[in-house]
C-alpha cells in the first residue's frame, strides 16, 4: 500500500479536530485503506460538505457516497422492487449479493404477511451491506436465479441488460439459443397444415433461401 499522503493526513485530521476525536494509527489506517484511492480534490469536497450537514465524525463509507461511490449500487427502492421478485419462484431474478442478503432477512416477514415490515427491514439491511461493502471496497457483483417461467427469464435477462445489471454477452448464457428456422417450418408441415399454409410455408422458404421480400396474397 501506497505511503499516506500528507494532504490525505491534513483531511482525516481536520476531521477528527472539528469532532474532538483523538487520532490513532489505527483509525487513520482504516481511512487510508478504504479512501486513500480516491483524488484528495474529491475528499476534501466530501469532507466540507460532510461538516455542514452533521454533526457526527463521517464514516468512510459516508465520504465515499458524497464522491459518489455508491454510483455502482442501485438505490434501496431499485433494489426492494428487485428483491419483490423473488417472493414468486417462477421469477428469474438478477441481483446484487447485498439485495440478495438483505431480502433474506426481510422474507420471512414477508412470508408472515407484513409487507410493509418487510420492506422497511429490507431497506435498513440493503444500506446497512452497502455500506459495508463501500467500507472494504467490495466490487459490484451480480448473479441470477433462475425461476421456472422460461417467459419471465428471458423478460427479466433483457431488462438486466437494458439496465445495465448484465452484458449482452453475459446475458445471452441465460437466452433461449435461437431455433433452426427451416427445422421449424418443417415441422409445421409435418404437422400437418392446409394447402394454404403449405404454400405460404414454401413461399417463405423460399424467401429465406434467396433473401428477398415475398409477398403472399390471400
Amino acid at each position: 500500500m501506497a505511503k499516506i499522503t500528507d494532504e490525505f493526513l491534513a483531511v482525516i485530521g481536520g476531521l477528527l479536530e472539528v469532532y474532538g476525536q483523538q487520532a490513532s494509527t489505527v483509525k487513520v489506517n482504516i481511512y487510508w485503506s478504504t479512501i486513500g484511492q480516491y483524488p484528495i480534490q474529491s475528499l476534501k469536497a466530501a469532507a466540507n460538505a460532510w461538516v455542514r450537514k452533521s454533526q457526527f465524525m463521517p464514516k468512510p463509507a459516508d465520504l465515499i457516497k458524497l464522491m459518489g461511490g455508491s454510483s455502482n449500487h442501485l438505490s434501496p427502492d431499485e433494489a426492494w422492487s428487485i428483491a419483490i421478485l423473488a417472493s414468486d419462484e417462477t421469477n428469474t431474478v438478477v441481483w446484487t449479493n447485498e439485495i440478495a442478503k438483505a431480502w433474506s432477512q426481510a422474507e420471512i416477514v414477508y412470508r408472515n404477511g407484513d409487507k410493509i415490515g418487510a420492506r422497511r427491514t429490507f431497506i435498513d439491511a440493503y444500506e446497512r451491506m452497502v455500506d459495508e461493502s463501500m467500507m472494504y471496497g467490495r466490487t459490484v457483483e451480480v448473479f441470477v436465479s433462475l425461476g421456472s417461467d422460461k417467459e419471465k427469464r428471458t423478460d427479466a435477462i433483457n431488462h438486466a441488460v437494458f439496465t445495465g445489471l448484465l452484458t449482452q454477452e453475459r446475458a445471452n448464457h441465460y437466452l433461449p439459443k435461437p431455433e433452426n428456422t427451416f427445422a421449424m417450418l418443417e415441422c409445421k408441415t409435418e404437422q400437418g397444415a392446409s394447402s394454404k399454409s403449405m404454400m405460404h410455408i414454401a413461399s417463405i422458404k423460399q424467401m429465406l433461401k434467396t433473401g428477398r421480400a415475398c409477398v403472399t396474397t390471400s
